[in-house]
């Protein structure tokens, strides 16, 4: 018993000893408004998002997703401050009720001007595309399976059946589907093959770097420029994307500086290279 006690003691005095990043004690890793940011739920959302435990993740990836938390924090506060309620406890929002408060918050992002789509509209209009082709394909390690493949073809096989019975693609159950592809995006060997088809037309076996291949062409649009409203469709949605990203950005640079951001670099176990590195962020 004599011995015990002191061992006891010690193994007490042990399990209050934390280095930073163990998630104890009263050190947080960063303030978000007046409020302090724990390090324990940080260090459960990088295993969510990193797929390892956190003692494994890099810290130019930590730093990243410190970054992404604190913003997600700054939301919250904002919200909290200016009293944006959903259904549910603001710090158990997911992902998608996330997204729902930036706009409550600094309103939706602007629609792309009908004078900046068709100043872009009229740039691409000027550049003709090159040729394309609407592509499947049937992929098989040698060839005397592709030439037993394409002899099944020619006597009027089905290509999708052929290519679900035959094809090692990860597109076999799709037929062998590739999609519409640009001449001169495939390597060169294969891109001659492709377009030097008519639509509806069928190659002989290709050797290729993962092995044999058989292409059927559904569809070859000659180079040319490209068509009015489907540039215009194309250039309405890549602008939107932007000025919704930009609006993003913009956002979160605002409630940062409205709310304040200060990162407790002598709490972390990483070494962060982050955005809020350089004293508080606030305005």
């Amino acid at each position: 018993m004599g011995v015990s006690r002191p061992f006891g003691i010690v193994m007490l005095a042990a399990s209050t000893v934390c280095v930073p990043g163990c998630g104890g004690g009263q050190a947080g890793l960063a303030e978000v408004g007046d409020d302090r940011v724990e390090i324990e739920p940080f260090q459960v959302y990088l295993e969510e998002a990193s797929g390892q435990p956190w003692q494994g993740v890099s810290a130019r990836v930590a730093s990243k997703l410190l970054d992404q938390y604190l913003e997600r924090q700054v939301l919250i506060e904002a919200a909290g401050q200016r009293e944006i309620f959903t259904n549910r406890e603001l710090t158990k929002l997911g992902p998608g009720e996330m997204t729902w408060l930036l706009p409550q918050l600094c309103g939706p992002p602007p629609e792309p001007s009908t004078e900046d789509v068709e100043r872009e509209v009229e740039l691409r209009l000027v550049e003709p595309l090159p040729a394309q082709a609407h592509v499947r394909q049937i992929l098989v390690d040698s060839l005397e399976q592709a030439e037993n493949a394409r002899q099944r073809l020619a006597e009027g096989d089905d290509f999708v059946t052929v290519s679900r019975e035959l094809s090692r693609a990860p597109n076999a159950m799709d037929g062998g589907e590739l999609g519409t592809i640009f001449e001169g995006s495939l390597p060169e060997e294969v891109d001659h093959v492709v377009f030097s088809l008519a639509s509806g037309e069928i190659s002989d076996p290709v050797q290729g770097q993962s092995g044999y291949h058989i292409f059927q062409v559904l569809e070859m649009i000659p180079a040319g420029p490209p068509d009015r409203s489907e540039a215009e469709s194309s250039v309405r949605m890549e602008l939107t994307e932007q000025g919704a990203r930009e609006h993003t950005r913009r956002c979160i640079e605002d409630l940062v500086s409205e709310v304040g951001v200060e990162v407790k670099p002598s709490n972390l176990w990483f070494a962060y290279d982050g955005r809020y590195g350089e004293g508080r962020v606030d305005g």
